[in-house]
């Protein structure tokens, strides 16, 4: 807090100093060149970010489809809707 407090002391005792300053004239032009500067840098990042996005998705569907095809122990099984499917039969059959 002692902080704030010497800063508003300070600006009480200068009041005088800030209240007949006057920005040049260029100040505004100035201004805005530099938010336009600040603005493209920001959006320069996003080819950087499409980029990432595109590597990610390519590296994400070929894990999937090396995985699907070369990896998963249980390709060659019957899959869970046959599985389900014949228990269902096998019930049906046993009511009969």
């Amino acid at each position: 807090m002692q902080s704030n407090d010497a800063i508003e002391k300070f600006f009480r005792e200068n009041r005088d100093k800030f209240s007949d300053y006057c920005p040049r004239d260029n100040h505004l032009e100035k201004f805005f060149y530099r938010l336009n500067y600040k603005i493209r840098q920001i959006t320069s990042i996003v080819p950087h970010l499409i980029r990432v996005l595109v590597t990610t998705v390519f590296v994400f569907a070929a894990s999937i489809l090396i995985w699907n095809t070369f990896i998963r122990k249980d390709r060659h099984e019957i899959s869970l809707q046959d599985k389900i499917s014949l228990v269902i039969s096998k019930i049906k059959r046993l009511s009969n």
